[in-house]
């Protein structure tokens, strides 16, 4: 038996705009957050923490430290895994 599989919608040139201004009207809780946590606070204790000097030339640069930090409280906010 043959898998069909749901194509996905191409999004217009505007589309996630309107997606996110409808999502911010709703209360979207990414927002309020943003609004009541100055994340940046947090940054010079996770870069002492989480800091370690380069093993060599090239590779990856490391992701934000906060953007890592707001995904964990999303995660943890939305009970969800790291897989």
């Amino acid at each position: 038996m043959e898998k069909r599989f749901k194509r996905h919608r191409d999004y217009g040139f505007f589309d996630q705009d309107i997606r996110l201004t409808k999502l911010s009207k709703l209360g979207d809780p990414l927002v309020k957050l943003n609004k009541e946590i100055d994340f940046e606070m947090f940054r010079p204790i996770l870069e002492e923490a989480l800091s370690k000097p380069a093993k060599g030339a090239g590779g990856r640069p490391p992701y934000d430290y906060v953007l890592m930090f707001k995904i964990m409280i999303l995660q943890r906010y939305y009970n969800l895994s790291d897989d």
